[in-house]
């Protein structure tokens, strides 16, 4: 058929010959949700209340409390991985010339790939964004009193727990 075909209502489209683009149902539930609170619970150490939007195919997990404030944010969207890569571009586009703005490559969250390329920490904005098939992952940790460093070691166990529980 034509390649810039939607079919109306199904939420499928196809552009193309994408492999791997297709929107999928994965999602992050409320139950997922309390799970992820309960990790950042045994991190910060601070009492917390969480806010789901469990509906696919952008979920999201909002989890606050004193000091703290993390959103868990996954789009499993027709071309996520497509929007993943363009957001990484513009972000080393536009902010090359502050070390703190461009993204890290971190290890062990994203797909395996080369130079781990499928998970970046943009320390400025204590933000990891990381993708696996068509799911882009965004993950924003704020917690007072820690360091980027710390953040970070906080937020990649959190990241992968969120993979985890959305792949079921």
């Amino acid at each position: 058929g034509d390649s810039s075909t939607s079919v109306a209502g199904s939420g499928s489209r196809y552009f193309g010959q994408h492999r791997g683009q297709a929107e999928t149902s994965l999602h992050l539930g409320r139950g997922d949700c309390a799970a992820l609170a309960a990790t950042v619970r045994r991190q910060t150490g601070v009492p917390l209340q969480r806010q789901s939007e469990p509906t696919p195919p952008n979920s999201r997990c909002q989890v606050q409390g004193p000091g703290v404030h993390v959103s868990i944010s996954l789009d499993a969207a027709y071309a996520a991985r497509t929007r993943y890569s363009n957001r990484i571009d513009e972000q080393v586009q536009f902010n090359a010339a502050d070390p703190a703005k461009v993204p890290h490559a971190v290890g062990g969250v994203g797909d395996k790939g080369a130079y781990n390329h499928n998970a970046s920490w943009i320390p400025a904005y204590s933000t990891l964004w990381a993708v696996r098939g068509n799911r882009w992952l965004t993950v924003v940790y704020s917690a007072a009193g820690k360091t980027r460093a710390q953040r970070l070691a906080a937020v990649a166990p959190l990241a992968r727990q969120a993979f985890r529980l959305s792949a079921r």
